[in-house]
């Protein structure tokens, strides 16, 4: 279970608490990541947050671009602790606790099943998403 705070960000509606049941969350600008930031400078994907052996750990998906923690600047891999601050671009997320759960974080082969068996409905979902984002834009002109 990994808790955390969105504290600053390009998207305000961002901003708050989130908690997640699994041991990892994706982070980037794909609507595939757990947490999605809209930052056109940010990589489709980009940052792991995940539980290794008992360990919060942050993991860079690529290999050019790097992050900030506790304002040290990071590419790679790094253990997390409660408090520490992630930071990319206009975003700043700080980790508020985390636990091994019980739950996987592999949807991988239902997201494949999904579309497979459905594929009229992922593209019915991601046109309500585009639309629920091209309003949430909307509204912060």
């Amino acid at each position: 279970m990994i808790h955390l705070e969105i504290t600053k960000s390009s998207t305000p509606l961002a901003l708050g608490l989130y908690e997640y049941d699994f041991d990892q969350i994706s982070i980037g600008r794909s609507k595939k990541n757990d947490l999605i930031f809209l930052d056109k400078e940010l990589p489709l994907q980009y940052l792991v947050i995940k539980i290794v052996q008992g360990q919060l750990i942050v993991q860079s998906l690529t290999p050019s671009p790097y992050f900030f923690v506790n304002e040290k600047k990071i590419s790679g891999v790094l253990k997390l602790k409660p408090q520490d601050v992630i930071a990319f671009g206009d975003n700043q997320i700080r980790i508020l606790q985390s636990s091994v759960s019980n739950m996987s974080a592999d949807f991988s082969s239902a997201y494949e099943t999904f579309n497979k068996k459905s594929p009229e409905m992922r593209f019915a979902l991601e046109f309500i998403e585009d639309i629920l984002l091209n309003l949430e834009k909307d509204s912060n002109v």
